[in-house]
């Protein structure tokens, strides 16, 4: 097996030159599995560079807050800390017991930095001048240089040819198309209806469709089955699943237990309310099956467990008073001990990407505090009224001047006059006159 040496969760990796204080804690595993070092009668930790092996820390085997875990703490001390630069450096944890002298890791080395400290530059204080003072140097400095005589008036140049450009009076009569507001949360843009952006219930990177209970006890099953509630699924579930989405969901949480999830099957099946019921012991397609998840291993007996489902456009769930998201123990997939489902730790969202836990929109805020009575809220129509007396108007989005690039043969086409484009075959921007393409100079191209 090979020999892994690691950081914990909360570890540090970088020390300042001069930091006595900071220590790192590593893990000595096997295959990321702990080594357990309650035989161990030495452990030495050993720092080198791109130059070779530097210098070395004793750790003493009977200080081990709790040898199992494999983990061993290495303290920056003053006598550790001479002679040693800034820079990048590796570290190696040799293990010696009745069986011999273990180096972790067993392939390359675990890597850590040094960096310099406010002082470092020269060892003293850094001489310094204020910004007002630099300004009154300055200004001090341009004082004393003589004001040379006035050049000539230049020749006047050419009346430049704008008979292939869009006038002013055109661009505005262009942009003369409003927003309409269609009373039902969308509004009409162009005659296409859009749903505007809702920053209480949208995200960028993933939606969490799941509300999160506190920590959540399963017990070891001693009958036949057992329905456990997990948490609660949002309705934006089951309204993009009733849409007849193709899209992937995953789910994702964090457990606390003493059994290892790769190789015990601790439950037996996770289902949501509204959804068909599963099957034993087997992988559907609307329900997320043990025999599906994929775990990793976080340390302290924590594991993070997730699992990505294709659910089915012909899929039509209804959506129940619950919204409850079920975790189920039945025949010889249950729980030999008792477990912990991690609050703060459920997700579940359209993808396949994994996100960190962040609360679903209801969790965050009740949108019916932060909302003003409809009669104190200005409509579309009130506020274009109020625009039109000032003269302004909302632009037609069709009509705005966008930028893109591309090489010749890809010049887009259908566009307005004004349109600016980047041409990577002449290396330089061109623009659509609303007949053809010229560049600054006005030169046909």
């Amino acid at each position: 097996m090979a020999k892994t040496l690691s950081f914990t969760d909360t570890s540090p990796q970088t020390v300042k030159i001069g930091d006595t204080t900071t220590s790192f804690t590593l893990i000595c595993g096997n295959d990321n599995v702990a080594t357990d070092l309650t035989n161990a009668t030495s452990i030495t930790a050993k720092l080198g560079n791109a130059s070779g092996y530097l210098k070395s820390a004793t750790i003493d085997p009977t200080k081990l807050t709790d040898p199992k875990t494999g983990q061993v703490t290495v303290t920056f001390t003053s006598d550790l800390m001479t002679s040693l630069p800034a820079g990048g450096y590796a570290i190696e944890v040799w293990v010696v017991d009745p069986n011999g002298t273990s180096i972790y890791p067993s392939d390359g080395s675990t890597g850590f930095t040094i960096t310099n400290n406010i002082q470092s530059a020269n060892g003293s204080t850094i001489t310094t001048i204020t910004f007002d003072d630099f300004v009154a140097a300055i200004n001090k400095a341009a004082s004393t240089i003589a004001k040379g005589d006035k050049g000539d008036k230049g020749d006047k140049g050419d009346t430049p040819d704008l008979s292939n450009y869009t006038t002013v009076t055109d661009l505005n009569n262009g942009l003369s198309t409003k927003v309409t507001d269609n009373k039902n949360g969308t509004e009409q843009l162009n005659g296409v209806q859009v749903q505007p952006f809702n920053k209480l219930s949208d995200t960028i990177g993933g939606r969490n469709m799941a509300r999160s209970l506190d920590d959540v006890l399963i017990t070891a099953l001693n009958e036949v089955w057992s329905n456990i509630i997990i948490g609660t699924a949002t309705p934006e579930l089951f309204k993009i699943v009733n849409q007849g989405t193709t899209q992937p969901i995953t789910i994702s949480f964090k457990i606390n237990t003493p059994d290892d999830p790769t190789k015990t099957n601790i439950f037996d099946r996770i289902e949501i309310d509204g959804c068909s019921w599963g099957a034993d012991n087997v992988i559907g397609t609307d329900y997320f099956s043990v025999l599906g998840f994929k775990w990793l291993e976080i340390g302290n007996n924590v594991w993070r467990g997730t699992y990505t489902l294709q659910y089915s456009q012909a899929l039509k769930p209804v959506v129940s008073n619950g919204f409850n998201i079920n975790l189920i123990q039945i025949g010889g997939n249950r729980a030999p001990h008792n477990f912990t489902i991690l609050g703060n730790s459920l997700c579940l969202y359209w993808g396949t990407q994994a996100i960190d836990w962040t609360p679903a929109p209801e969790d965050k805020v009740n949108v019916s505090d932060m909302r003003k009575p409809a009669s104190d809220v200005a409509g579309i129509e009130e506020v274009n009224a109020k625009q039109d007396k000032i003269g302004y108007t909302p632009a037609d989005d069709s009509k705005v001047l966008h930028l893109s690039t591309g090489d010749t043969a890809s010049r887009p086409t259908g566009i307005s006059a004004g349109y600016q484009y980047f041409d990577t075959s002449l290396n330089k921007p061109i623009w659509y006159t609303g007949k053809n393409w010229v560049d600054a100079t006005g030169t046909t191209v």
